[in-house]
């Protein structure tokens, strides 16, 4: 089985694939390889994950799955069963609503019909590949109250391609917002994330890899969390909902206070 995880990217040619697999590791236990893939299009992604044979892969994608249904606009019953404030949230998704108000902030997603602005083409994009792999079946799990559920342990038969978030994955993991990723110790704990769940990267240990690649590297985490029974799903079904690998989150992550400093004279 292979446990893929895509970033995508607003350029044509730069989308991210990783995949996971399970071996045995030395100590004993299992441990997940990962492999990295050259970026490349839309088009030779679907190709390569197709190339893993029918009912071999499940895929977990960084980007929206569809457009916002206005599921909490104003006066909509689903706020009520939430218990969101008046004044927010209402041009968001179901699952963007429910993480951000988590502490874990997602880029706005347009509604049906909507035009995307030239920032949002990336969003574009991730549309293309969900349809290029829609042949795996996109995950739509039951409906359930509260909408944060467990994927239980026959998530698949709800579909192999799921949407996921990255930075939201890295919080879980850690139990706190880790610095920005483009500081030494935001890079740092991210990794270590990763490693902590058995990912084995055996060309550098994950440090000679890109932003890109570890945001991959987690969604295919997220992939096997959803194979593996492991992961919670977060959002409305008829919306899209956004899978995370693990199966309890916090009321709210928070940074941890900035290291220590001295005044100057």
């Amino acid at each position: 089985m292979r446990y893929c995880g895509v970033d995508i990217s607003a350029k044509p040619g730069n989308q991210q694939l990783v995949t996971l697999h399970e071996r045995r590791a030395p100590a004993g236990g299992v441990e997940l390889v990962a492999t990295f893939y050259r970026p490349g299009t839309i088009e030779q992604v679907a190709r390569t994950i197709e190339g893993f044979g029918r009912g071999s892969a499940v895929v977990a994608v960084d980007a929206p799955s569809g457009p916002r249904l206005d599921l909490l606009a104003v006066g909509a019953s689903l706020r009520d069963e939430l218990k969101l404030p008046q004044g927010r949230y209402e041009r968001m998704r179901v699952c963007d609503a429910l993480l951000y108000r988590r502490g874990l902030p997602l880029y706005p997603v347009p509604a049906a019909g909507e035009a995307l602005q030239r920032w949002q083409q990336w969003i574009g994009v991730g549309f293309e590949l969900y349809a290029a792999i829609a042949g795996l079946g996109f995950y739509r799990p039951q409906a359930a109250n509260g909408r944060i559920e467990r994927v239980g342990s026959a998530a698949l038969r709800f579909g192999r391609v799921c949407e996921t978030y990255p930075d939201a994955i890295f919080c879980t993991l850690l139990g706190h917002r880790p610095s920005p990723k483009r500081t030494p110790w935001g890079l740092q704990e991210r990794i270590e994330a990763l490693r902590s769940q058995g990912i084995h990267d055996a060309d550098g240990g994950l440090w000679h890899r890109t932003l890109d690649e570890l945001d991959a590297c987690a969604a295919a985490y997220a992939a096997y969390g959803l194979a593996a029974g492991v992961a919670s799903w977060v959002g409305h079904p008829d919306e899209g909902v956004i899978v995370l690998p693990t199966l309890e989150l916090r009321e709210r992550y928070q940074r941890l206070p900035p290291p220590a400093r001295a005044a100057l004279a």
